[in-house]
């Protein structure tokens, strides 16, 4: 009786207050008001012909509603609609938990390397030692991609390239494993991977410079900027040959007499080899 009565104006206005008193943002407010054309798809305050026209040159901000941000591969995405059931609560947001997925992900795959650095800092790190500083024939210089030339190397390289680091670091003096490690894994697979980019290039300049070669920390930079996995697997090569060290899966290890492995280098620089 009451409704009917009411004007078409009244109406209106009580339908805003009612949704105005459950969502007072005023973007709430607009999103439920919305008229949406047949053949339109709500994109969260305006309408477009599909989905993937909501976003126009606005990007994920742009695609809610009916639609979704699925994001894609190195930030890329595209919007698409929405699954039955998988509408967004008004009240929790757009239901967008990448970042969460993202954070657990994080935080899950570093407690597992954690546990495989512990043993891998017993059984490898400190069986290997360092690289003197005296009493040092440097062994020759090995290529970019000759690491695929180790199969073992290259596994570690791939699930396990913090712990890799940690090792080349500690064994050239330049860091302690622990911090090598951590430093690596939060500049490898976090946003700031591109200051783990110079970070690299830094540390790697140093590591080559215990090994006894010559480099610039450009160099260094432009090689991991083209190919991290290839260089930090080209490094720890280099480092285990001074070493005399050869490391294979899972966490086994033989190191030559140093007096031997001083001869391999003295033999390798007269008779040649690889190049950088």
């Amino acid at each position: 009786g009451r409704w009917r009565s009411t004007s078409w104006l009244q109406r209106t206005a009580l339908v805003a207050c009612e949704v105005d008193r459950h969502r007072p943002d005023p973007l709430h407010l607009a999103m439920a008001t919305i008229v949406v054309p047949v053949g339109n798809v709500d994109c969260g305050g305006h309408v477009a012909a599909s989905c993937e026209a909501c976003p126009g040159d606005h990007g994920a901000m742009w695609c809610n509603g009916q639609c979704v941000w699925v994001s894609g591969f190195l930030g890329a995405g595209s919007c698409e609609m929405r699954m039955v059931g998988d509408m967004p609560d008004p009240d929790l947001g757009n239901g967008n938990d990448d970042f969460l997925y993202w954070l657990a992900a994080l935080v899950s795959s570093a407690l597992v390397m954690a546990i495989f650095a512990y043993f891998y800092k017993q059984r490898i790190v400190d069986e290997i030692g360092d690289i003197p500083e005296s009493f040092n024939i440097k062994g020759n210089e090995i290529s970019l991609f000759d690491c695929f030339k180790k199969p073992h190397t290259v596994l570690h390289v791939v699930f396990c390239l913090p712990l890799v680091l940690g090792k080349n670091y500690s064994a050239a003096g330049v860091l302690p494993f622990w911090p090598g490690c951590i430093f690596s894994y939060l500049l490898t697979y976090t946003p700031l991977y591109p200051i783990g980019i110079i970070v690299r290039a830094i540390l790697g300049k140093k590591v080559q410079e215990r090994i006894g070669n010559e480099t610039t920390t450009g160099r260094v930079c432009v090689r991991n900027v083209f190919c991290m996995p290839c260089d930090v697997g080209r490094e720890s090569e280099m480092v285990d040959n001074e070493l005399g060290a050869t490391i294979t899966c899972c966490l086994k290890v033989e190191v030559a007499p140093r007096l031997l492995t001083e001869a391999g280098n003295a033999k390798s620089r007269i008779c040649g080899g690889g190049s950088e």
